[in-house]
């Protein structure tokens, strides 16, 4: 009975969720694109969403309204008797789907659209997730178990889907206040809050027609809002269906208020979601900016991420801080995944009339397929977004304008014998095709299941004594040399660890390159074995690299633009010859790194100020174009490794 129905408090956390989630991570990056302050795009950007959802507010209202308007007066003069039930036949109008009063043109249109952004938003979930997490892993290996899970979200119920997105946003609001708070905490002296009239500068500095376009950017990433056509002629509270047979006997008049008042609490739902994600996003914008800087926000493409990869808890509590915010947008790509082939899915029911042969097979060898080719076309992702901002998305302002036009030029013949009998013979034919559907998927995920395995590179999975795990690394930069660096690299001697529990013996290899990727490909002719950064404790630069300023900030923004490489890492001076350097014994054989950010630990209260310690330190004051840059200083007294501050 209530299959199609949701309530206010689900209407609401849909709503936030599909909002909020496809551009969670991203939107600060668009809200500074070209290195701009970002406060007026947010402007821009609250004031296009709230004009968006006006519009989708009035005409998903309108929509309804000419229907049943259309059904009260139609053929069967209805409108006549005089024992009508106002509020009963609007019961039943809340039951009818949105694709239920689309064209046959405008049903096409909606599939085609809901199809492609399906395909890029999952080629975009899986690229981010290999990006970031998994380089190593195959595309396919990543985005198979996301498809199978996609697939099994179209056969089922709006109510359904409802419990689920309301069970998840407990998970999702909760991951995003917990990261919230451990960026205020955990960055607290990285951030830059600054003086008022500095703010002002910044503010008054950023091109407004540039804002306008960086808010629209904004807005393309809140793009599934059109879900309120779906959304809100099914949201009625639970229990409302039985207290209307109840009161069946009152007359029309109290019957439209009592409906009226139900329509005004989903529109209160429908503005409180927005404003939550809105405010979500204002949220992010800030700690991004205020932690990187304007332009090292725009420059990163997840800028969320990076923000939370710089928190450093003391007693290395959950060093992988970066995991909640993505924790949270995956379950909000999710759904908004799952949304565009469920509605999809919805139309493509009402059209075919029953005929929905091989649908699931196809759906899920479409999205597997076509998303490869995306990765291996990158084109096809760059003419996507030109796609969204000149074409999706006027579209879905557009069609609902349509489509109300064309429900006033129709009557509606509403025959309740009709109406039944079209719901028997679409059950009836639901469930053969729903076993003609699983006897299809059955046989399909048969035959492709060895094929997609074999390449996804499970077989090719790294054993931990195969791993290369860096623990320090020195750099130079003669200047007899043109473009290249000298690296030497302290890699962890994992055969000589067993039984020594005091001591992580090192092995040195010197390379020169000319960047980190050139550094990459020659260890790994000398060193066979997966390269693993994310345990190195400092990266110490040479007397030749810290007198070129420019080759430094080459190196040092390159080392930030590679997601692998560990971004609290400890950036030290060190102008001690790298073989004196790892050399001293007062520490555990070869271990330079780990000692000198031990030191920085302990010294951290004596040299109070402001401390380039990391690589994104050094590139923000760069950004601000500071003259004096503070860094540690290591050097070597009577055998044992010393550290004070220096201005580079």
């Amino acid at each position: 009975m209530y299959e199609n129905k949701i309530s206010a408090r689900q209407l609401r956390r849909m709503i936030f969720i599909e909002t909020f989630g496809a551009g969670a991570l991203s939107i600060p990056a668009f809200a500074c694109y070209k290195e701009q302050n970002g406060f007026w795009s947010l402007i821009f950007y609250g004031v296009f969403l709230t004009g968006t959802i006006a519009f989708f507010i009035i005409f998903s209202g309108k929509i309804s309204e000419e229907n049943f308007e259309n059904r009260k007066i139609g053929k069967t003069g209805l409108a006549r008797d005089a024992n009508i039930n106002v509020s009963k036949m609007q019961t039943r109008l809340k039951s009818i789907n949105f694709p239920e009063v689309l064209p046959q043109p405008i049903k096409f249109v909606y599939m085609i659209r809901f199809f492609i952004n399906a395909v890029a938003l999952f080629y975009f979930f899986g690229k981010t997730i290999q990006t970031v997490y998994m380089p190593e892993s195959s595309f396919l290996f990543i985005i198979f178990p996301a498809a199978i899970l996609l697939c099994y979200s179209l056969y089922t119920t709006l109510q359904k889907r409802a419990r689920f997105l309301e069970i998840i946003f407990q998970w999702i609001i909760t991951t995003y206040f917990i990261a919230v708070i451990l960026s205020f905490i955990g960055i607290e002296k990285a951030m830059q809050i600054g003086n008022a009239g500095e703010l002002w500068q910044g503010i008054l500095s950023d091109n407004i027609f540039r804002s306008m376009g960086n808010g629209y950017l904004m807005l393309l990433c809140s793009s599934p809002i059109e879900f309120l056509l779906f959304l809100r002629p099914a949201a009625e509270e639970r229990g409302t269906e039985t207290k209307n047979r109840k009161v069946e006997d009152k007359n029309n008049k109290e019957g439209k208020n009592n409906r009226e008042g139900k329509d005004d609490k989903a529109i209160r739902d429908i503005i409180t979601a927005v404003a939550g994600a809105i405010l979500c996003n204002v949220l992010f914008c800030f700690l991004s900016v205020r932690t990187l800087g304007p332009t090292l926000t725009s420059q990163s493409e997840w800028p969320v991420i990076k923000m939370m990869q710089l928190i450093r808890m003391p007693g290395g509590f959950l060093e992988r801080f970066d995991i909640l915010p993505i924790i949270f947008w995956i379950l909000c790509m999710m759904a908004v995944l799952s949304g565009y082939l469920y509605y999809g899915w919805s139309i493509f029911q009402t059209r075919s009339r029953g005929c929905l042969k091989n649908f699931l097979g196809i759906t899920f060898v479409c999205l597997v397929l076509l998303t490869c080719v995306v990765e291996k076309h990158t084109l096809l992702w760059t003419f996507y977004l030109k796609y969204k901002a000149f074409v999706d998305f006027p579209l879905s302002l557009i069609l609902p304008l349509v489509v109300w036009l064309f429900k006033r030029q129709k009557d509606f013949n509403y025959q309740e014998k009709t109406e039944k009998d079209k719901e028997e013979r679409k059950n009836i034919a639901k469930y053969k095709n729903n076993k003609q559907v699983k006897y299809f998927a059955g046989i399909t995920l048969l035959i492709f299941f060895p094929i997609l395995f074999s390449l996804t590179g499970c077989q090719r999975l790294t054993d931990v004594e195969e791993k290369n795990y860096i623990l320090s690394m020195y750099v130079d930069y003669p200047a007899d040399e043109e473009n290249a660096y000298q690296f030497w690299i302290a890699r962890a001697n994992l055969s000589e660890m067993e039984g020594q529990s005091d001591e992580i013996p090192c092995q040195i290899t010197k390379i020169e390159a000319r960047n980190l990727q050139q550094l990459e490909e020659k260890y790994l002719e000398i060193v066979p074995g997966k390269t693993e950064w994310n345990h190195i404790y400092t990266i110490f630069l040479g007397s030749g690299i810290a007198a070129n300023k420019t080759e430094c900030t080459r190196l040092l923004k390159e080392w930030d633009n590679e997601w692998q490489k560990s971004p609290n890492v400890l950036l030290a001076l060190c102008p001690e010859n790298p073989k004196e350097l790892y050399k001293i014994k007062n520490i555990p054989a070869g271990a330079a790194g780990q000692e000198i950010n031990l030191l920085a630990e302990q010294n951290k209260e004596k040299y109070s100020g402001q401390i380039c310690e990391t690589p994104i330190d050094y590139l923000r004051a760069k950004q601000q174009q500071q003259d004096k840059i503070t860094l540690y200083r290591v050097t070597i007294e009577n055998g044992n490794l010393k550290i004070m501050t220096d201005e580079l």
